[in-house]
């Protein structure tokens, strides 16, 4: 199915890191079924805060019920990206979870990337010194920048 990107009115793009498919969102106008069918079927896409300070990115991620067993996270240096992936259950046994009345938690499959930097400008990050800590239903990564060289080196070429 066709989907299409959108930009909200704040400058990001729309649908918190989901791109917007206006068939599955039709065929939830008139089967209400197909919407919930749609919803589970999909990846969601957490939350997330990034504070840039000069030393470190801090990213705090919304992960309510996920356990640190079940989270991922990697940093691709080529990509200059940080990818959270994981899954979130839904607690109780299966005779429990059929007694299910209402749904709105998120639980499922994730993923999250989040780029530090730009193409063109990529972080410049330490790789070893990446922490993470899953507290009160937030995972905090807290990802160092490499110290700037004050200065610049400039090396003389002799001419032959």
């Amino acid at each position: 199915m066709p989907s299409v990107t959108y930009m909200n009115q704040w400058g990001g793009w729309g649908g918190r890191g989901r791109s917007f498919n206006p068939f599955e969102f039709a065929a939830g106008l008139f089967d209400p079924d197909q919407a919930d069918k749609n919803k589970d079927s999909e990846d969601f896409s957490p939350e997330t805060d990034v504070f840039d300070t000069p030393s470190s990115f801090y990213i705090h991620i919304s992960l309510p019920g996920a356990k640190k067993e079940d989270v991922g996270v990697n940093w691709d240096a080529e990509k200059s990206e940080l990818s959270i992936a994981g899954v979130i259950y839904r607690p109780g046994d299966e005779d429990f979870l059929k007694t299910l009345a209402m749904d709105e938690r998120k639980v499922g499959p994730f993923e999250r990337k989040i780029r530090l930097g730009t193409r063109a400008n990529p972080a410049q990050i330490d790789a070893e010194g990446i922490t993470a800590k899953l507290e009160d239903g937030v995972l905090r990564v807290e990802v160092p920048k490499l110290e700037k060289e004050g200065f610049v080196e400039v090396r003389k070429v002799d001419i032959e």
